[in-house]
C-alpha cells in the first residue's frame, strides 16, 4: 500500500486524533513532506481513526505511525505479508506475522533492540519490492475474464 501527504501538521486533523498530552495539537508539524509518496508497513484503527506506520522522512530504524488524514491513498493493494488482528478493546491492527508474534515487538523495535531492528529492516525490504512491483494493467486481467469458460460435458439426451 502507497500513501501520498497531502497534509503535514495537525491543523489538518480532526479533534478526534489531537491529544495535547502526547503533543499532538493543530501545531504539530510531522515529519512529512507534501507530495511525496509513502509505503505502509502496518495500520492501526480505533474507532473513528486511523494511522498509517510508515518511515517518515526521519526515518532511522523503525516505522513512525501518522495519522491517516495527512494522506491520500495511490496505491491499495495490500501487502501479502500483512495478518490482521482485532483486539478486545476493538482496536483493530494490520502488520506483519513478526509484529504479532510477540506482543512487544514495536517496542523492542523502538527501543533499538537488535533482533527486532533486524527483523524489520528484512521485512522492509520484502514489503518494498512487493510495493514498487508494477501493478497489473485492467487489460491483462479483462483478457483472462473474456475467455471462454471451459466445456461443460452435456449427459446424452435419453431417448
Amino acid at each position: 500500500m502507497i500513501i501520498r501527504c497531502i497534509a503535514n501538521t495537525g491543523a489538518s486533523l480532526s479533534e478526534s486524533y489531537l491529544n495535547p498530552g502526547v503533543y499532538l495539537t493543530p501545531k504539530t508539524q510531522f515529519n512529512l513532506t507534501i507530495g511525496k509518496e509513502y509505503i505502509v508497513y502496518a495500520l492501526r484503527a480505533y474507532q473513528e481513526n486511523a494511522w498509517y506506520y510508515i518511515c517518515d522522512d526521519n526515518y532511522t530504524y523503525y516505522p513512525m505511525q501518522n495519522p491517516a488524514p495527512l494522506f491520500e491513498v495511490v496505491d491499495d493493494r495490500v501487502s501479502k505479508y500483512w495478518r490482521l488482528k482485532l483486539e478486545p478493546n476493538g482496536v483493530l491492527r494490520i502488520a506483519f506475522e513478526e509484529w504479532f508474534a510477540d506482543p512487544y515487538f514495536y517496542d523492542k523495535l523502538t527501543d533499538q533492540e537488535e533482533a527486532e531492528v533486524l527483523i524489520f529492516e528484512k521485512v522492509k525490504e520484502r514489503m518494498d519490492a512487493e510495493a514498487l512491483s508494477p501493478q497489473p494493467s485492467p487489460a491483462e486481467g479483462e483478457s483472462e475474464q473474456q475467455t471462454s469458460p471451459p466445456a461443460v460435458p452435456v449427459a446424452p439426451a435419453l431417448v
